[in-house]
């Protein structure tokens, strides 16, 4: 992150001053990345220290300094180096290089490697290293050792280090909201397996304390799948109730997962017409059950213990 000052806004202060990350790469690295070029050009191989001083910007930062203008052309300075003044010459789109959870994008300057003139800041520099990016067609373990043999070519003495596909790199990225999801699904499978069993339970035993009353509807003629419906019609009143209220409670809920676990919506249909159809399920079972069951003994019997 360095301050910079932008031509044509107020002159401030240092310490005032916004701040933008800035980023040093080389030529085809948007390319090879997929980022887009939304305006203006790429880095090339032309931009050199010889060459007039360029920088690319990201979306986010060309609409905080830039907004409703075209920002190609515009210039700023880079306080840390404020010997040179550097004109943008591209816009490209906007990179969550701090976790695919970060929604808010950050104000990104890109700086030609080659243009990275300050002598002093190159043995800081060479000893963070440079991280090399390839794009390939096949199995990227398969490329590894034809990158490690064509940088030896070049210098046989340059360690290669932490070599991993990309996919590796965003599935680390993601360890933490992974985890977090399978620790959330592990007690929300819990709290479904005991709304279940508590749910099946007090139905049931509300339908059970109505036998006599469907043994003596049964005497008096009352035909069975009448009973059945009726009896099911009454369990299913309050399970549906509650189902509702569970719904209306995941859904504000929701949101508050929506900042914690990435990929997660607060409205997802699919998920709540499966949760609802299984506990409107075992309501339907609940009742019945002992129902039927209830309609199986003599009437005969149930009026003489009444």
């Amino acid at each position: 992150m360095q301050p910079v000052a932008v031509e044509g806004h107020p002159v401030v202060e240092m310490a005032h001053q916004p701040e933008v990350s800035v980023r040093l790469l080389s030529a085809q690295f948007m390319k090879t990345m997929g980022i887009p070029i939304l305006r203006g050009r790429e880095l090339t191989d032309a931009d050199t220290v010889t060459s007039a001083p360029v920088v690319l910007v990201s979306e986010s930062m060309a609409r905080q300094f830039w907004p409703n203008e075209d920002p190609i052309g515009k210039r700023l300075t880079l306080t840390f180096f404020p010997r040179v003044v550097r004109q943008v010459v591209g816009v490209v789109g906007d990179v969550k290089d701090r976790g695919l959870d970060n929604k808010d994008p950050i104000s990104t300057l890109y700086w030609p490697l080659t243009q990275f003139y300050a002598p002093e800041a190159w043995g800081k520099f060479r000893a963070i290293g440079l991280a090399l990016v390839v794009r390939t067609a096949s199995d990227p373990s398969s490329v590894t050792a034809a990158v490690r043999n064509a940088i030896h070519e070049v210098s046989p003495a340059m360690p290669l280090l932490d070599v991993r596909p990309m996919d590796d790199i965003v599935a680390e990225s993601l360890s933490p909201q992974r985890f977090n999801m399978l620790l959330l699904a592990a007690f929300a499978g819990l709290a479904l397996v005991l709304a279940t069993v508590g749910l099946y339970s007090v139905v049931a035993y509300a339908t059970r304390q109505r036998v006599k009353e469907i043994g003596i509807r049964m005497a008096l003629g009352a035909d069975r799948l009448n009973v059945l419906r009726a009896v099911v019609f009454d369990g299913l009143r309050p399970t549906l109730i509650g189902i509702g209220i569970g719904i209306a409670g995941a859904i504000s809920l929701s949101h508050v997962l929506t900042t914690l676990i990435y990929g997660v919506q607060a409205t997802d249909v699919s998920t709540y017409a499966a949760v609802a159809g299984l506990l409107a399920g075992v309501g339907v079972l609940a009742s019945l059950i002992p129902a039927y069951r209830a309609t199986l003994i003599d009437p005969v019997r149930t009026l003489r213990d009444e």
